[in-house]
């Protein structure tokens, strides 16, 4: 039996990507105007249409070290969440990622009484995998991106779908390689060298010197090299300031940042999600990350993979080389000048294997009908007002 259904959903993302993931999902309700949205996010979600409970960048962080000093803004939203939830009720909280903060607010949603999908769940199978526990009593539908998330769900009895990554259907090169070096001035015959420190601003200041360094290192070598720098959308000026000498010869360029991928000939990136963009796009890749020494310790007792990248953990051996805490610029320097003169085919060779693991496609669209079909289910048919 149908009913008419004007219910909220509200949305909890803690990082950019997180945000752009949440966007492009509420972007794929519009067939559906019975369903509103609220959500700790930013511009984007707000873009896409929900009504913003308040701004994720407060609370957005990496690496354990790093939430003592946003210990406060992480309670102060906390505390705003429950609020809203308790008060506004929706008809469905849907996690993004963010786990440290997103399994509290499941805790806190079911005890209240309003159910909770998790959509890009935390990687229980690289570390603290006892937080299956959590999500088993806490949650009540996982939506996975990656293959081998599902199949680990499943062994453990939970309400569990794969829908497909969604770079698949969104990473693409927007320029050919001609229209990009004309955007970032220069001619072909240069090698193409993109470096990637990463969209925080901790990240930058950990890996950017050391990119630097690196690009330097290389240039005495391959002097005329161009290396160019996509800056993520969230990068404010100031964050470069420090760093404005040795960007003197560096190409920064805005809103290119597969094109810079997708027409290199190496590049150097933070891992994260960039790694797998990196992959989809065919960029012969270095990975490289540094975090706080009390994370890394913590880290590497908690970690139960052997890489860090997500291309390589796919594969199941190193595809992308992962330089990780140790970042030594003549190192890195020299396996990619080896890339550049000699590696390029081996590693897209690897490439291939990787992304025909993520060969389903319209994950936005699979994600949505996944959340449709929970809510009928909880709620009985959702009839559809015009």
């Amino acid at each position: 039996m149908s009913r008419s259904f004007d219910n909220e959903i509200v949305l909890i993302t803690g990082e950019l990507s997180g945000e752009l993931h949440a966007a492009n999902l509420v972007g794929r309700f519009k067939g559906h105007p019975e369903f509103t949205f609220s959500a700790v996010g930013g511009k984007r979600l707000a873009q896409a249409g929900a009504r913003l409970i308040c701004d994720y960048r407060d609370i957005s962080l990496t690496g354990v070290s790093e939430i003592f000093s946003r210990l406060p803004h992480i309670l102060r939203a906390f505390s705003v969440v429950k609020k809203y939830i308790r008060q506004n009720k929706p008809a469905l909280v849907v996690l993004v990622d963010f786990p440290g903060f997103n399994l509290r607010i499941a805790r806190f949603a079911k005890r209240s009484g309003i159910p909770v999908v998790y959509f890009i769940p935390p990687q229980i199978w690289a570390w603290r995998k006892n937080r299956i526990r959590v999500i088993k009593k806490y949650v009540d539908r996982v939506i996975c991106i990656l293959p081998f998330e599902k199949r680990l769900y499943d062994s453990y009895g939970i309400d569990a779908l794969y829908v497909g990554h969604p770079f698949i259907d969104t990473v693409r090169p927007s320029l050919s390689r001609d229209e990009f070096l004309k955007v970032i001035g220069k001619n072909e015959g240069n090698p193409v060298i993109t470096i990637m420190p990463g969209s925080r601003e901790n990240e930058i200041k950990k890996h950017l010197p050391v990119l630097i360094d690196t690009v330097n290192i290389m240039k005495k070598n391959l002097p005329e090299m161009i290396t160019v720098l996509p800056l993520a959308e969230n990068i404010q000026e100031e964050m470069l300031a420090p760093f404005k000498e040795g960007l003197n010869k560096i190409v920064l360029v805005k809103n290119h940042a597969y094109d810079a991928l997708a027409h290199c000939d190496a590049a150097i990136v933070a891992s994260g999600s960039v790694t797998l963009e990196a992959a989809i796009l065919k960029a012969p890749t270095i990975v490289i990350y540094r975090i706080s020494p009390l994370s890394y310790f913590i880290a590497k007792m908690l970690v139960k993979t052997d890489f860090i990248s997500l291309p390589n953990i796919i594969a199941e051996r190193e595809v992308f080389p992962e330089f990780i805490q140790d970042l030594d610029p003549e190192k890195i320097a020299e396996r990619a000048l080896y890339m550049v003169h000699n590696g390029k085919q081996e590693i897209r060779k690897g490439i291939e294997g990787i992304t025909g693991e993520l060969n389903k496609h319209n994950a936005y669209e699979n994600a949505r009908d996944g959340i449709v079909e929970f809510l009928e289910e909880r709620y009985g048919a959702l009839s559809q007002t015009p």
